[in-house]
């Protein structure tokens, strides 16, 4: 086993990995920020969301976040935001 971590194989697997890995989780850092905010938009417009929005929220991708976010602060009602909520 000893050799194996020693080959240089093992050791450019392993950077690969350790790099996606990083990869991965600066990416979910971003997103649980964007739901953050999403959320604190919704809150400072609209007062309270109902749970259902919330529970949606945390299922939207990088990219449904930054769309709901600008979508979040042109619309005049919490109805209005629901309705570009994907199903």
């Amino acid at each position: 086993m000893t050799v194996l971590r020693e080959s240089p194989w093992y050791q450019e697997i392993l950077q690969e990995g350790l790099a996606q890995g990083i990869e991965q989780g600066i990416e979910q850092g971003i997103q649980q920020e964007r739901r953050g905010s999403l959320e604190r938009i919704l809150k400072l417009r609209f007062s309270e969301i109902p749970s259902e929005i919330s529970v949606k929220i945390q299922a939207l991708t990088l990219e449904q976040l930054e769309e709901l976010m600008a979508t979040a602060l042109t619309v005049n009602s919490l109805d209005e935001f629901t309705q570009h909520l994907p199903n």
